[in-house]
């Protein structure tokens, strides 16, 4: 495993569109544990690949939620450019929706008697994704038919073979290999690493990549339909897939459409207090109460378990997740 030491630092602000809410926009406590990242109250660090080129991030909240204020940390080795600073700032900005705004949503948040205490405590969350449309597919893909134990293992070893490791502020943060570096790497290799058929989706994914067969700045910029379509295209992405990453890597609020098995339980409970409402229910009912801002909606209520989760046992949580 290749690692890199990276000394060198160039700070910038960010002024976020306000409310903004820093810790429940830069760690999410449904994910699963992963080296890719790091995160303590008020501080967050990550890798971030620009090109070819990987940074190490750090993130610190410095303002407040009215009056919102991050300061960024890039670490380097060498030398940096400008036009490398101004394209880390823009993808932190778009990846955590930095302008999003939520006013709308705000307003529609306190009509609903019921969650409004979850809504006005998260005031300000964004959706975000650290990552770029590639490496959150790989991450997607060991999401998939398997408990959140057994994720973290594929992750895990997937990473310790192919991925970089990064040292910059005290920490050891890893950044998940480029497409290309798995061009000479067979799929026996990838299922020797107990990652079942994974192997395939992983390698092809890869290969598409590799070739510049997605253009994500492009998809951005599409609308919910076009860019489901494109997304659909992807070798092993079905509609659970595709939501994930119209609402996390295009930010499109109303992607509430498809219910996973898994998620269907988790929600029955949130909305419900019951083990098992049909899917057609939940998702009628739910746009009925938040109409196109549907999944941030569900977002706040399902990220506000997550976190309850932290201090207190919830046993029928526990149980879904099997950790």
């Amino acid at each position: 495993m290749k690692t890199s030491v990276l000394k060198n630092t160039k700070e910038f602000l960010i002024f976020p569109s306000s409310p903004f809410h820093f810790d429940g926009t830069f760690h999410k406590s449904s994910h699963f544990l992963d080296k890719l990242s790091d995160w303590k109250t008020g501080k967050y660090w990550q890798a971030i690949r620009i090109g070819k080129r990987l940074f190490g991030l750090k993130v610190e909240n410095k303002g407040e939620i009215q009056k919102p204020k991050i300061k960024v940390s890039v670490f380097y080795d060498k030398n940096i450019f400008e036009k490398e600073i101004e394209n880390i700032k823009y993808e932190i900005i778009w990846r955590f929706d930095l302008n999003a705004n939520l006013k709308e949503f705000n307003k529609l948040a306190k009509q609903d008697r019921r969650f409004y205490p979850i809504f006005k405590k998260w005031l300000g969350m964004r959706n975000s994704s650290a990552h770029n449309l590639y490496e959150l597919l790989i991450i997607a893909v060991v999401l998939q038919n398997a408990t959140v134990r057994r994720t973290v293992q594929m992750m895990n070893a997937l990473l310790d073979n192919y991925g970089i490791k990064l040292k910059f502020d005290n920490k050891e943060i890893f950044a998940i290999w480029l497409p290309n570096r798995l061009k000479g790497v067979s799929k026996q290799n990838l299922r020797d690493l107990k990652i079942g058929y994974r192997a395939k989706f992983i390698k092809q994914l890869s290969q598409d990549f590799a070739e510049n067969k997605v253009d994500e700045q492009k998809l951005r910029s599409l609308d919910q339909e076009k860019a489901k379509q494109e997304l659909l295209k992807l070798y092993g992405v079905g509609p659970e897939t595709a939501r994930i990453l119209l609402f996390e890597v295009c930010h499109q609020y109303n992607t509430f459409d498809h219910i996973a098995p898994w998620q269907q339980k988790i929600y029955s409970q949130l909305f419900y207090k019951k083990s098992l409402i049909p899917a057609e229910k939940i998702k009628d009912d739910i746009k009925k109460l938040y109409g196109k801002y549907s999944m941030l909606a569900v977002h706040y209520i399902w990220e506000d378990v997550f976190w309850r989760r932290k201090n207190e046992k919830i046993d029928w949580l526990e149980k879904e997740i099997r950790l």
